[in-house]
């Protein structure tokens, strides 16, 4: 048994991966297993009969392995989990195929770097508040991460680092109560390539941030500050009795209905996102929370470069207050 063709490393799993092989004996039962190679667990198998030859398109196991969900808590800056990145192996009737990465992030096989936020370079959080990063980077890359932070007094710290598909979290939490700004650099080589300043600053009164995947399959956060509405829906299921109806159930949901600042039309383009992301989250403070996204159309009508977007948001769950 040999592969005869084997997806190139860091391809996306959101695209087919597909592995081809042959063998010159007679035909037989095959059996192909994929492994993860983090937990050495087998995530998919499948069967040819009277085989030899075949192949098999790793995509769908990967992504149902690989799920993106936000962590439930951030305390600190540092590299987070994100199912962004898989290693796996391919056996075909006890021959292993090369270990190979996949990467939730379509880019160019020639791409050495790349950074895999939309939103604006200069943001705003509070400081108990978290902000997420994405990046891509050829694992041959020498990777490192440093946020600096003024105030009284000026601090900084360096992640630790690497290649491929990853995800930064920051926050000001991991400096003194003092700090007014941050200011995140990527360095590639020893060369600087991306950099990302915040403000550090209270939310307003009515404010929520909504954290969402992006078309490159890689987390983003914005605070909307301002909260147009709020409706309580209740809806009653009802029983006849011997002495007329009563209500059996009664479900209640909170639905919110948000404002984003004047922006830029390319932050309204990555705003705009939201609406095709397979979900969405309320963070409040450090702590997320699913949310069902109401909104299925944003209107986008330019002013002189600028825009604003509305989202509806709704509980996930009956009952809790967004």
């Amino acid at each position: 048994m040999k592969f005869t063709s084997i997806p190139e490393a860091y391809s996306s799993f959101n695209s087919p991966l597909v592995y081809e092989f042959e063998s010159e004996q007679e035909a037989k039962d095959l059996l192909v297993e994929i492994t993860d190679l983090a937990t050495n667990e087998v995530i998919g198998r499948k069967k040819l009969y009277a085989a030899t030859a075949g192949s098999i398109d790793i995509a769908p196991y990967l992504r149902r392995r690989a799920i993106a969900t936000l962590p439930e808590n951030i305390a600190g800056c540092g590299i987070v989990e994100m199912g962004t990145q898989i290693k796996v192996r391919v056996t075909v009737d006890g021959t292993a195929s090369s270990s190979r990465n996949f990467i939730a992030a379509k880019v160019a096989p020639d791409t050495h770097y790349r950074l895999l936020t939309h939103q604006l370079a200069q943001r705003t959080m509070a400081r108990d508040e978290f902000d997420l990063i994405a990046y891509f980077a050829m694992p041959d890359a020498v990777v490192e991460v440093v946020v600096e932070a003024t105030g009284k007094e000026n601090q900084s710290l360096s992640l630790e680092a690497s290649g491929g598909h990853h995800v930064i979290a920051l926050t000001a939490a991991s400096f003194d109560s003092a700090t007014e700004d941050l200011k995140v650099k990527i360095i590639i080589d020893g060369e600087e390539v991306s950099v990302i300043d915040y403000e550090i600053k209270p939310n307003l009164k009515g404010a929520r941030r909504i954290a969402w995947m992006n078309s490159d399959f890689s987390p983003e956060v914005y605070t909307f500050p301002l909260r147009k509405s709020i409706l309580v829906e209740a809806a009653r299921k009802r029983i006849a009795t011997l002495w007329g109806s009563e209500a059996a159930e009664v479900e209640h949901y909170n639905q919110l209905k948000l404002l984003s600042a004047y922006e830029p039309e390319s932050q309204i383009e990555a705003l705009q996102e939201i609406l095709c992301s397979p979900k969405v989250w309320l963070v409040t403070g450090s702590t997320v929370e699913n949310i069902d996204l109401r909104t299925e159309r944003m209107l986008h009508a330019n002013s002189e470069g600028m825009g604003i977007v509305e989202l509806d948001i709704r509980s996930a769950q009956e009952g809790v207050r967004l």
